[in-house]
């Protein structure tokens, strides 16, 4: 028979362990949500559709610094799923399983092949969420139309000791190992050579933004910034800015105002 001293060690004990349990959680919970706080800040995300099919509000825009990412059209039930891992891009052994639901779908049933793309280094895409657990980061991506069809994946970074989430900083040069934001150089200072009289330095020149008719839109996102509206209508595209309106057709500007 178990005497009472035993048994209230023994539940001294169980409470012990799961007070640590508990503290562990918190503490693991206030690191992921770090590490996703950090990404937020660096990686605006872009707004998709209700349907996930198209881009509502621009991003930051990422480009690829490795190759081997495999991307669906929108159009399928699922994305691909990718994983970086010991400095490559692969894909993990649910990309069959995710190929036969979407060729379920895209063919009622039938066999037939689900149209994917292979993105390879300095191609652009969109961010559309980002997603922290313990064992690592997923992004979600979504490319500009090609040849008219978007395509959408998820990229996941896994941490790379299980059980140990990287510091916020560590895992923002993770992911900047494969992506980097796409954005134009800042001028360099032209101002600093003295002129004139009284030994005033002459201002440098204001710098100049410029956009062209065939111009892609990740070029005149990253000249002119995030546009504060942007408007469909079948195959064009108006992105609103402060102080102009540009039209796209098939990812090219045809028309400002």
């Amino acid at each position: 028979m178990v005497s009472y001293g035993k048994f209230a060690a023994a539940l001294c004990l169980l409470l012990s362990a799961f007070a640590a349990t508990e503290s562990f959680a918190q503490q693991s919970d206030t690191a992921v949500g770090d590490v996703q706080k950090q990404l937020l800040s660096l990686y605006q995300t872009a707004k998709a559709t209700a349907d996930g099919k198209d881009i509502v509000t621009a991003g930051a825009v990422l480009v690829l610094q490795k190759d081997h990412l495999v991307m669906t059209q929108v159009d399928q039930a699922v994305a691909t799923t990718n994983i970086y891992k010991n400095g490559a891009i692969t894909q993990d052994g649910l990309a069959k399983v995710v190929g036969f639901f979407n060729r379920l779908q895209h063919a009622g049933g039938q066999d037939a092949a689900v149209t994917t793309r292979e993105f390879v280094t300095g191609e652009k895409f969109w961010v559309t969420g980002i997603m922290t657990k313990p064992d690592g980061v997923t992004f979600a991506l979504m490319s500009d139309p090609i040849n008219d069809q978007r395509y959408k994946a998820t990229l996941k970074f896994p941490f790379p000791t299980k059980g140990v989430i990287l510091s916020p900083d560590d895992t923002a040069a993770l992911v900047a190992e494969v992506v980097k934001i796409d954005a134009p150089e800042a001028s360099s200072d032209q101002g600093n050579s003295q002129q004139g009289s009284g030994g005033q330095g002459a201002k440098a020149p204001a710098d100049t933004k410029t956009i062209a008719l065939g111009q892609t839109r990740d070029q005149v996102v990253a000249t002119f910034g995030v546009p504060t509206k942007v408007v469909k209508l079948g195959i064009k595209e108006i992105d609103f800015f402060p102080d102009m309106k540009v039209t796209f057709q098939h990812d090219k500007v045809t028309n400002v105002e």
